[in-house]
């Protein structure tokens, strides 16, 4: 892998050149708004080059969708003022010293409270902090769980037992042999009508585990609208 870069409009966009056993030139931007190019190995970098030029509205868009997308893995570093996402909403944190550890919503603020020893101790906050939130998510979660279970139960579909884990590349993982699902815990950061898509998947792979037709024919039943709600997943929220 060779980085390059071109300047355009004043601005510096650097790329990254894989030459393979290939026949066309791929020009790809990756959720870290990196240009990747891959490349003939014949192909002389000048003209790599002259091509992103020529591409780069194209690029200019991607890299403007990657940056719209709501980010969920927050990297807090828990001070007054910072933003988090729960169920969609914007929120910022409020962090006060107290006799004891708490953590409330109230308007469009979270407050995190914590004895006052630890007020600085960010080791610390950040484990109350993580949590409450996986508490918070299971209890939402959970709640959705029952409630789509109810409608699917004539179906064979069992309840199962819910688990809660940070996950890089899914929202959830249904394993019907031992009757559980895994929910990504990052996904209490999207809106609910999401989670519910999430939970009716996850919930459906009990009869159907694939991702066949029937598979969606059968969600379809229950959420005609699943493909918009997965739509928001996909062009809204990155992980």
């Amino acid at each position: 892998m060779k980085q390059d870069f071109i300047i355009y409009g004043g601005k510096k966009y650097n790329f990254y050149i894989i030459k393979k056993d290939i026949k066309n030139i791929n020009i790809k931007v990756n959720r870290n708004k990196e240009i990747i190019i891959s490349a003939p190995k014949k192909v002389k970098d000048e003209y790599i080059k002259e091509l992103v030029i020529k591409k780069i509205n194209w690029i200019k868009k991607q890299i403007n969708f990657y940056e719209s997308l709501t980010p969920i893995n927050e990297s807090l570093t828990f001070e007054s003022g910072e933003t988090i996402y729960l169920l969609g909403r914007q929120y910022r944190i409020k962090l006060l010293p107290q006799k004891s550890n708490n953590i409330y919503i109230k308007d469009r603020y979270l407050y995190i409270e914590v004895k006052e020893k630890y007020i600085t101790n960010k080791k610390y906050i950040e484990k109350v902090y993580n949590t409450w939130l996986k508490q918070y998510a299971n209890n939402t979660i959970k709640e959705l769980v029952e409630v789509y279970q109810n409608k699917l139960k004539k179906y064979g579909i069992p309840m199962p037992d819910i688990e809660l884990k940070k996950m890089k590349a899914k929202w959830g993982s249904c394993i019907p042999a031992n009757k559980k699902v895994i929910f990504n815990t990052h996904i209490i950061k999207t809106p609910i009508y999401c989670i519910e898509y999430v939970v009716l998947h996850e919930l459906s792979h009990f009869k159907y585990m694939n991702h066949s037709k029937e598979f969606y024919n059968f969600i379809t039943i229950f959420m005609p609208d699943w493909k918009e709600r997965k739509k928001v997943l996909d062009e809204k929220y990155c992980q």
